[in-house]
Order: structure tokens, then C-alpha cells, then sequence
């Protein structure tokens, strides 16, 4: 008896490996799991993260365009009025070109002098200013050569010799390039 008693027990402790073994095995294969489950969660985390930084990069991006659009268009608001107005700086510039010699005549040229006095300081209030172009080095951002002439005795090549038309700009941005006879 004692015999059969005892071979049960060694049954039962051969069988008791086996079902530890097959826990470890599935508590071991049930942590794999997890791990990677958790290690999938982490990289969705950070692949998340990673666009959330890019998009709050790119609101301020597109925040600080939209500042710089604002300041500029505040900026040269008066430009394209500028644009508009030159021509009649030129006529008034011609009108005082022009030779008087009676009372009537001086009088009159005297009034035009007082309205494109007017006119070049209102543009001087919104930051046009002449571009300075006579006896100056050409300069293709300021200047649009007409004509070519050969250099005299003393003078510089690329001088600017004539100024036909006055250019103009407003800050840093030509509005209009003064148009000029260069020397070569």
C-alpha cells in the first residue's frame, strides 16, 4: 500500500512542474504583452507629442507672418496713393521750371512754390523721400538708365550725369527708380 500511495505523490510532483511551468510560461508571455502594448502606447505618445510641438511651431510661425503682414501693410499703406500723386509732383516741378519774367507771372510761381512746398512735406510726413541720384554711382535699384553718354574729363563710368525724372521711395522699397543719363 504504502507503494501505491507513494507513486501518486511523484504523479502529482512531475505534474506540478509542469502546471508552474506553463503559468511562468503565460505570466511571462502575458508581460511580453504588456511591455509591448506598452511600448506601442509610448511611441504613439511620442509620435503625438512630436506633432503637437509642430503644430503649436507652426501656429507661432504663422502668428508672427501675420504680425509682419500687418506691420508692413501699416507699414506702406500710403504707397500705392504715392504712386498716384508723383506724376502731379512732376507737373509741379516742370510748372516751376518754367522762366517768368511779369509781376503777374512771379506771383503765381510764388503760389505754385507754396503748394509743392506743401505736397513734398505731406510725402516726407508718410516717409517718401526723393531718391538722390545726380553725380551719385548708378545703382539699378534706384536708378533706370534712359541714355549713355561717354564719361568727360574727371568724371567716373556708372556716374549719374542727368536726372530726367526724380525717383522716389518709401522706407526702405523704391516706389518709383529715377530715370537718368549715365556716364560710361
Amino acid at each position: 500500500m504504502s507503494e501505491e500511495t507513494h507513486q501518486p505523490e511523484v504523479e502529482e510532483t512531475v505534474e506540478q512542474p509542469t502546471e508552474l511551468s506553463q503559468e511562468v510560461t503565460e505570466e511571462v508571455v502575458e508581460k511580453t504583452e504588456q511591455e509591448l502594448e506598452i511600448e506601442r502606447l509610448q511611441q504613439e505618445n511620442d509620435a503625438l507629442a512630436d506633432k503637437v510641438l509642430r503644430a503649436q511651431a507652426e501656429l507661432q510661425n504663422v502668428q508672427k507672418r501675420q504680425a509682419k503682414e500687418r506691420q508692413d501693410l501699416l507699414k506702406y499703406r500710403s504707397q500705392k496713393l504715392a504712386e498716384e500723386l508723383l506724376p502731379v509732383l512732376d507737373n509741379l516741378e516742370r510748372a516751376l521750371a518754367i522762366e517768368v519774367a511779369d509781376e503777374q507771372g512771379q506771383a503765381l510761381k510764388k503760389g505754385i512754390e507754396m503748394a509743392y512746398s506743401s505736397f513734398v512735406a505731406a510725402l516726407q510726413a508718410e516717409n517718401i523721400e526723393m531718391v538722390d541720384a545726380l553725380n551719385q554711382k548708378f545703382d539699378p535699384m534706384y536708378h533706370q538708365s534712359v541714355q549713355v553718354v561717354p564719361a568727360q574729363e574727371g568724371q567716373e563710368a556708372d556716374t549719374v550725369v542727368q536726372v530726367f525724372q526724380q525717383g522716389y521711395k518709401m522706407h526702405d522699397r523704391v516706389i518709383r527708380p529715377a530715370m537718368v543719363v549715365v556716364s560710361q
